[in-house]
């Protein structure tokens, strides 16, 4: 019985601890200090700049904040490669890194597209390497086809991208589901007629697309930018970006104000796929042989570039502008580590590393703060 009267005692003097004082009651407090009568903590200096520069990020633009994360990182990235290799502003390496941002950049234009209407491209690559069996194919039997092959790389892309278009639409494939299967159909039918082994020869008359131009400028640069400015034009002024982005940020309610969600989608795939076509047969101008393999490496490239760029993973977010700018970011950043002898296989970690940063950081400029 005592154990029970204890106990009994403890809950009446918990009950009495916890009830709530009157509020004209003179008498004293049990506990130490009322929270209500408690002084309030004035905030440290460092949370009040930290507000302060909240604050101020916030009164920026939504446009300039977007351009301020891929501007401010290949800035960044430019003045730490001054200092620590010197050799990559050389005309020659200049040269050389123009050549291959023409091929990324007209990767990552396609990928962006497809991240727009919240998909994803992972045949991009297998395109580029088709692209080249083709060319390589038809000047084989023909060197005076070269016109045919490129027109047949076009038409292989714009297949290959209104199929991933229709499955993803129509069958509700999820585009990673839809588009890897689609890169393991395209890549097991140029492995099965190369043996994975290089072979085969570009035309000659299509090299000096990628080695010439002016100055140091390639000509297969000046396509890239000039594609990149009439996709920038169509999607920031023109009907059909208004309906990409409409897609992107809300499906329903694209539907109800009567955009058809379906055509869009498909259009942006085949865009990527003509694209991915355009990128391989620029790459086949620059190095000039056929490896069956080399274009895997621009899946991860384009959709890392795009990020870097301020595109969203969700869809409706993000400007092919930017992504050109990560592009430029991501391809300096390679470049370096290949200047520095880096490890092939060390790069992929590079770009997985640079991946996950740009996320994190987009998603800090799309809330419009540093927490």
């Amino acid at each position: 019985m005592k154990a029970f009267d204890w106990l009994a005692a403890g809950l009446r003097l918990s009950a009495f601890s916890a009830s709530p004082k009157p509020e004209n009651s003179d008498a004293p407090s049990l506990s130490r200090s009322s929270p209500a009568t408690s002084p309030t903590r004035p905030p440290s200096r460092l949370r009040s700049g930290y507000q302060a520069i909240s604050s101020s990020w916030l009164r920026i633009p939504a446009t300039v904040r977007g351009f301020g994360l891929p501007v401010g990182a290949t800035a960044i990235v430019a003045a730490v490669i001054a200092v620590v290799e010197p050799g990559f502003y050389r005309p020659a390496n200049l040269h050389v890194v123009m050549q291959q941002y023409a091929v990324l950049g007209l990767v990552t234009i396609g990928q962006v597209l497809v991240l727009l209407v919240s998909g994803i491209d992972l045949s991009v690559g297998a395109v580029m390497n088709a692209a080249l069996i083709v060319i390589a194919l038809m000047n084989h039997y023909n060197e005076n086809l070269l016109l045919l092959s490129l027109v047949l790389c076009i038409l292989l892309g714009a297949g290959v991208g209104v199929t991933n278009g229709l499955l993803v639409s129509l069958r509700d494939v999820p585009p990673f589901a839809a588009t890897l299967g689609m890169t393991a159909c395209v890549q097991g039918a140029i492995l099965v007629y190369t043996l994975g082994i290089p072979a085969g020869n570009i035309p000659a008359a299509l090299r000096p697309v990628a080695l010439d131009g002016i100055g140091i400028v390639p000509y297969s640069l000046l396509i890239c930018l000039a594609i990149g400015l009439i996709v920038v034009a169509f999607l920031s002024r023109g009907t059909y970006g208004r309906m990409i982005y409409a897609v992107g940020r809300s499906p329903e309610v694209a539907r109800r104000v009567g955009i058809s969600t379906t055509t869009v989608r498909v259009s942006a795939y085949t865009l990527c796929g003509i694209f991915a076509a355009l990128a391989g047969i620029i790459l086949s101008a620059y190095i000039g042989y056929v490896d069956p393999a080399i274009g895997g490496t621009y899946n991860l490239q384009s959709i890392a570039a795009a990020v870097v760029g301020g595109v969203s993973f969700v869809g409706g977010e993000g400007k092919p502008a930017g992504a050109l700018i990560g592009a430029l970011f991501l391809l300096a950043l390679l470049n370096v580590t290949t200047l520095s002898s880096l490890n092939p296989f060390a790069q992929l970690i590079v770009q997985g590393v640079v991946m996950l940063v740009a996320v994190s950081l987009f998603h800090l400029v799309k809330r419009g703060s540093f927490a």
